[in-house]
Order: C-alpha cells, then structure tokens, then sequence
C-alpha cells in the first residue's frame, strides 16, 4: 500500500508539472500573438494509434488546446481551427524546413478561412527563432512583438525623451 501511495505521488508530480508546462506555454502564446491557427487535430481518434497512444496521450494536445482556447478567448485574440489534410504533403521527412512551410501553409489555411490576407506571402523568409521548452519554463523569453519606441514627455518643458516598452534581446 505505501508503494502504491508512493506511485501515485510521483504521477501527481508530473500530471502537475506537464499542467503548469502548458499553462506557461499557452499564456506564451496569447501574450505574443494575435492570431493563433492550430490543426484540428482529432486527439481521441489519434490515440487509437497503438504505436503512438502513450506519446500522444503524454504530449497532452487536447488539454494545450482547451487552455489556448479560453486564454485566447478571455484575452480577445483568435483562435482558428483548420483541417490538418495536405499541410505536409509533398515534403520529405529530412527536409529542415519541412515544419516551417508546414506552419505557412497552416497559417495561410487559417487567414483563407478568416477571409484575410489573400494572396498569401509572408513576411519572414525564414523561421524566426527557436525558443526552447526551458526557457518557456522559467520564463526567459522575451516578447517577440516589435513595438515601436514610446515618447515619454519629461516634466517642466523639456524635451521627450525616447525610450524602449520592450526589453533588450537575449545575446
């Protein structure tokens, strides 16, 4: 009975540790993007993959999506659902950029059903940065919004001084 006891503590532990990892990441994404288009992935009928039934169910998607979901909803950004069909397709396993047209074609998907953005090309010719699940974690990512510079007017009529809203760039 104590080993049992000692199991299930150890299973609380990580079912709070992946909560607070999703919490963290989804509030990452609502604080720095307006618009967020996920594939609608069908999660349950996903895990009926054999082969892939722990991972999927380890990687907790459906629960990352409800969070992103009602953060995005309650903080006013959107949220648009497409269909994962052909998002890959024509794209070889090894190919590094296979994941980044992947997320253009998603993105293009989501604006297209929005009715926004025709004809579709991005700003970026390349992925932006990599952001790793640690620093998600403790916190160490800079917003990756570019704002322009605010004007501070300083007291007793002298001239504004110009100072930066974001923080400066990790090195």
């Amino acid at each position: 009975m104590k080993q049992l006891r000692r199991l299930c503590k150890v299973y609380e532990r990580i079912e709070r540790r992946r909560d607070d990892f999703l919490h963290k990441l989804s509030r990452f994404y609502v604080d720095n993007y307006d618009l967020i288009v996920v594939e609608d992935l069908e999660v349950e009928n996903m895990r009926r993959n054999h082969k892939l039934s722990s991972e999927i169910s380890d990687a907790s998607w459906g629960k990352f999506l409800h969070y992103l979901s009602y953060k995005a909803e309650r903080a006013g950004k959107t949220v648009v659902k497409v269909s994962p069909r052909g998002t890959s397709e024509g794209l070889s396993w090894d190919d590094p950029l296979r994941d980044y047209i992947s997320a253009c074609r998603i993105l293009k998907r989501g604006l297209e059903k929005l009715g926004q953005g025709l004809p579709f090309e991005p700003v970026e010719r390349r992925p932006l940065l990599h952001i790793t699940a640690s620093a998600v974690i403790v916190g160490q990512v800079a917003s990756t919004k570019q704002e322009p510079p605010l004007r501070m007017p300083l007291s007793e009529g002298r001239r504004s001084q110009t100072c930066r809203s974001d923080p400066p760039p990790f090195s």
